[in-house]
């Protein structure tokens, strides 16, 4: 039983720092309300993104000392503390990036691999299916904290109100949650080798996971930092854009959770293949067809359901080539791949729109990002059918 409340406990801590996905109905809040311009409300975003990887390096030191629940408790408490400076700070840009972007962040960076671990740990002969639950949470949040935000702000309540309430209770409930994390029999099972930063670097196989992760992710967040304006620009109405993000989301969580699964039957670098084909030819179709409301749904859809793949199969692919015990140490170098598509995507979306006037070429150019994405795990995968056959 305890096995399974730490999941479901990694799950609500992924729900609570994922709600950074939701950044598309803050920023115009803080626009509105004290000012921010684009540049100034993107630059927090993008703070985040980028900061994530360089602390889940240290985290991963922590881990290893103190476990999974102490840095799970170090999470909650920058991720509370930076939404709480947010919430008094005023309306002060710099205090928000400071609150929002690097606390915040450096909370996410600590509570994401708190609750990628254990679940692997937990169940080293279903880390596909475990981490794609754990992760799923980390889908489903920018729904979540979309309606959050949304109420609020239709109650009458402020954003900096808002930023304080969010801290409060996304805090609290990730130090709760916290208290199951832990990974009890795990290390009379498994006896690896903790690999140094020298070691990891040095190991080639971190650059083709690096990379892959780069294609995935540049290709998918391209797509959904712009998901509204492609609708908006075949004349759809606000409610269904504003659907079709929340139907991105939930396949998205969807996609993680069956991505893994099918990881665990077929490996990982064959899932990567099809996950990111499969994400390659449904952005095309979004960014190509022509709209209607009913296909802008579908499209969204199973552009999200491709999209997740991104957060589970790089995971588990780390894991099986580096195994479970060092999944923590390694991950966070893996995820500079993330952090890039992260900076990159989003914007090479925004400069291509300005550039063609449309999202055409730009759905173009994610879609052979993630295709290179696909035929780069393809090769990998019959490289090592043809190895294991020598052998």
């Amino acid at each position: 039983m305890k096995k399974y409340l730490a999941v479901l406990a990694s799950f609500v801590i992924m729900l609570c720092l994922g709600g950074v996905y939701a950044w598309s109905v803050v920023a115009p809040e803080l626009s509105r309300e004290h000012g921010f311009s684009s540049a100034q409300s993107q630059s927090i975003f993008g703070l985040l993104i980028g900061i994530l990887p360089v602390t889940m390096i240290f985290a991963g030191k922590v881990e290893r000392r103190y476990g999974s629940r102490a840095i799970a408790w170090i999470a909650g408490g920058l991720f509370s503390g930076g939404y709480l400076l947010s919430g008094f700070s005023g309306g002060n840009f710099w205090l928000v990036l400071l609150g929002n972007g690097i606390f915040a962040g450096m909370g996410t960076g600590f509570g994401y691999l708190a609750a990628l671990t254990v679940p692997v740990k937990l169940f080293p002969s279903r880390k596909g299916l475990v981490t794609g639950i754990a992760v799923g949470g980390f889908g489903l949040a920018a729904m979540a904290l979309s309606y959050i935000v949304h109420g609020l702000t239709s109650s009458g309540r402020g954003i900096l109100e808002i930023f304080l309430i969010v801290g409060a209770v996304y805090g609290t409930a990730i130090a709760v949650s916290a208290f199951f994390l832990k990974a009890d029999g795990y290390e009379s099972s498994f006896r690896e080798k903790d690999l140094s930063a020298r070691e990891i670097w040095s190991s080639p196989p971190l650059y083709k996971l690096i990379s892959g992760f780069f294609l995935g992710t540049f290709a998918g967040l391209l797509i959904v930092g712009s998901l509204k304006p492609i609708g908006a620009g075949h004349g759809i109405g606000d409610n269904i854009l504003i659907l079709g993000v929340s139907v991105f989301a939930i396949s998205n969580f969807a996609g993680r959770v069956s991505w893994g699964f099918v990881s665990d039957t077929i490996g990982a670098s064959l899932t990567i293949f099809i996950a990111l084909a499969f994400q390659a030819f449904f952005i095309l179709l979004l960014g190509t067809v022509e709209l209607s409301d009913i296909s802008f749904l579908v499209l969204s859809m199973l552009a999200g359901f491709g999209f997740g793949g991104n957060f589970v199969l790089f995971a588990k692919e780390t894991a099986e080539i580096y195994g479970v015990g060092n999944l923590g140490a390694v991950y966070p170098y893996v995820s500079f791949g993330y952090a890039l598509g992260g900076l990159s995507g989003p914007v090479t979306g925004g400069l291509m729109y300005d550039r063609f006037g449309d999202y055409r070429n730009a759905a173009c150019l994610a879609a052979l990002i993630s295709l290179a994405g696909a035929l780069l795990f393809l090769a990998d995968h019959y490289t090592r059918r043809e190895r294991t056959r020598g052998s």
